[in-house]
């Protein structure tokens, strides 16, 4: 906006005034007016940004980060506060299902696992899978008489909807406390004979309810902290990053995980609906402290540029990053600076974010902020040098002590600098040799993985069915 008209205005002056006063003169002047004009060539400071997003971008793609532009790369290095929701993202998001109790005796217990069957088969949080998962190792069926329709997702809460013109709820404590269907003494007479293990806090405890019955059954279903979560948001601490985790779930639930990872009570947010996320992350947005208790719009200075020609505003107020992979993510990813999804979450989760994790690994999200570090560093070096050169040749040049010929040489070469010190951001080219034994060995893994990972699921089988035959032995259930 200033800068070319400066230099321009400047090379003609060069090249027109000095005529008036003698041909010697004129010539000499017009010689470092062109020497001014091709030494001021911005194209050095032009390409040090692009080539630098480039090789940054091209770096985290290698290493299964997909980013959607250099923009929210470079926002990834000035990211103050990371929240994370739950399940799925600090866990692994595969439940399985540990036990469940028929109510009554209202209705048979095939019939009730076809029930939820029915229902969670369209939803997609790992707890639905888990409850099909179970119905599968019963046996379980659903007759083609069947159908569901009116079929909705409750936010934050379950599922409803019709099976054969009877409406069924599936979902949670909360879901069931709003229709009234569920007090303190009724969740006691549910879950008062259960082992104590399976009300430790680390699991999640459903309910099934049919029109007309009321609760026909209680669920409890597990869900395993992801290996590397502690080690990642230990290392984000020491970052100096605020962290927080956000859920849907019960208190005890989060808690238990949450200190699992390495957060104390007040870095976790429990029992939130969609549209509480989204209000937590804007009140961060907005001050830096995050409330639930107020009201935040919808900030319209979503990153879309870069951070160093932002306007002062979007400078000068932290960053926010939320990291999640379902529905309800959806709204404070969009809301955040930064959305990260993970690989394994809702297709609607990783369309919403601005970066996807593909193997769902947060080892990645830590490689990310660090190459947003690296990128905006390598930025600002690149300015710099192609600045500060311009500069030394520009008065070198205004003195008559630089040629035409070096004020070209300057300038190809600081441009071809800036890109070779961009480029440095790109790991390492592997040879053929060794992609080969890289790949050989990563199959290899997977293959004793999947093995030890049916082993496992085998023995959780062996369990359910275990846990489902004592409980009929204790008149608990039938079918």
């Amino acid at each position: 906006k200033y800068y070319i008209p400066i230099v321009v205005f400047a090379s003609l002056c060069c090249t027109t005034i000095p005529w008036f006063f003698g041909v010697e003169i004129g010539r000499e002047w017009t010689q470092r007016g062109l020497v001014l004009m091709v030494i001021a060539c911005p194209c050095a400071l032009i390409i040090s940004t692009p080539v630098t997003y480039v090789a940054g971008l091209a770096a985290t793609a290698q290493k299964g980060v997909i980013i959607k532009g250099g923009a929210y790369l470079e926002a990834l290095g000035l990211v103050e506060s990371i929240c994370f929701d739950k399940t799925g993202t600090l866990t692994q998001g595969k439940f399985a299902l540990l036990h469940l109790d028929v109510v009554e005796d209202k209705y048979p217990r095939e019939q009730i696992m076809q029930f939820l069957t029915l229902m969670e088969e369209r939803a997609t949080h790992p707890l639905a899978q888990a409850l099909i998962d179970g119905a599968k190792k019963e046996n379980v069926r659903v007759p083609t008489s069947m159908s569901v329709s009116d079929h909705t997702f409750l936010p934050g809460e379950g599922v409803s909807g019709k099976i054969n013109g009877l409406e069924i709820l599936v979902g949670n404590e909360r879901l069931f406390r709003r229709q009234n269907l569920l007090s303190d003494r009724v969740l006691q007479r549910l879950t008062g004979n259960w082992d104590p293990s399976l009300l430790n806090g680390a699991t999640t405890v459903g309910f099934m309810s049919i029109e007309g019955a009321g609760i026909v059954c209680a669920y409890c279903v597990a869900d395993a902290v992801r290996e590397e979560s502690k080690a990642v948001v230990q290392e984000l601490l020491k970052m100096g990053i605020n962290v927080t985790m956000l859920t849907g779930d019960k208190k005890e639930s989060a808690t238990a995980i949450g200190s699992l990872v390495g957060l104390s009570k007040d870095e976790i947010l429990s029992e939130l609906l969609p549209d509480e996320k989204l209000t937590f992350i804007n009140s961060l947005k907005n001050n830096g402290h995050g409330r639930l208790d107020q009201f935040s719009p919808l900030l319209e200075n979503k990153i879309e540029g870069s951070i160093l020609t932002s306007p002062t505003g979007t400078k000068k107020r932290r960053l926010v990053l939320m990291c999640g992979d379902g529905v309800n993510d959806a709204p404070a990813l969009a809301a955040a600076d930064v959305g990260v999804a993970m690989g394994a979450g809702a297709a609607i989760a990783m369309e919403t974010a601005d970066v996807t994790l593909m193997d769902s690994h947060l080892s990645k999200l830590l490689y990310s902020l660090n190459m947003g570090k690296r990128v905006i560093r390598k930025i600002k070096e690149n300015v710099i040098f192609s600045l500060t050169v311009k500069f030394v040749v520009m008065v070198f040049a205004l003195c008559g002590y630089a040629d035409l010929w070096i004020a070209i040489v300057s300038d190809v070469g600081s441009m071809i600098l800036v890109t070779l010190n961009g480029m440095q951001l790109l790991p390492p080219t592997h040879t053929q040799k060794e992609t080969e034994i890289e790949t050989s060995s990563s199959s290899k893994a997977t293959n004793i993985k999947d093995i030890e990972q049916g082993g496992s699921y085998s023995s959780l089988g062996d369990n359910v069915v275990s846990t489902s035959c004592s409980s009929r032995n204790n008149n608990n259930c039938c079918g």
